[in-house]
């Protein structure tokens, strides 16, 4: 426990514990506009029209739900897994269908890991552009766009920048063809 207090110090253990509350709270709400109200009231904005099925929200206790922002007419769909260490920006009428990762972080553990010197801890802003669409299952790894009216295929892992307007899948993602 000493090494944890250590590593996250006092006041991100607080909030932390903050959070967790709070994820409770959120699981428990039935319908998507008690889900936008909550996150709107914790800080995140959040446009007209948008739907967000039951996800899984990670890593509250770094940039919190400040850091999240949907545009609107936005859909996130069930099981979708966002992760709030970094800021994650959703433009208008973007959809990430059921169970895709979006990722806004890396980290490799504690900061006596030896493999922190190769990948140290790092937050990123992972951004959707508008129009963009996520296919079942999809994966963003920290910090990537994916561009304007660009589609991902289900099941792509995407580690590098979407252009505007191609479809991309794959293990990585690549682009398939262009949306003209």
């Amino acid at each position: 426990m000493i090494k944890i207090l250590k590593e996250v110090g006092f006041e991100r253990l607080i909030k932390y514990l903050f959070f967790g509350i709070w994820d409770m709270l959120f699981r428990l709400l039935p319908y998507s506009p008690l889900r936008v109200a909550l996150l709107k009231l914790s800080g995140a904005k959040i446009g007209p029209n948008c739907v967000i099925s039951r996800v899984e929200l990670l890593n509250l206790d770094r940039t919190g739900l400040k850091g999240l922002s949907l545009g609107k007419d936005c859909f996130i769909g069930h099981g979708v897994l966002l992760d709030l260490a970094g800021r994650l920006t959703f433009e208008d009428q973007v959809t990430v269908a059921a169970k895709s990762i979006i990722l806004s972080h890396h980290s490799v553990g504690f900061s006596d890991h030896p493999l922190v010197k190769f990948y140290p801890k790092k937050l990123f802003h992972t951004i959707f552009k508008s129009g963009c669409v996520l296919g079942v299952a999809s994966i963003i790894l920290p910090g990537i766009t994916v561009g304007k009216n660009s589609l991902v295929a289900a099941a792509s892992l995407v580690n590098k920048n979407v252009p505007d307007q191609v479809m991309v899948a794959g293990i990585p993602a690549q682009v398939k063809k262009k949306l003209q």
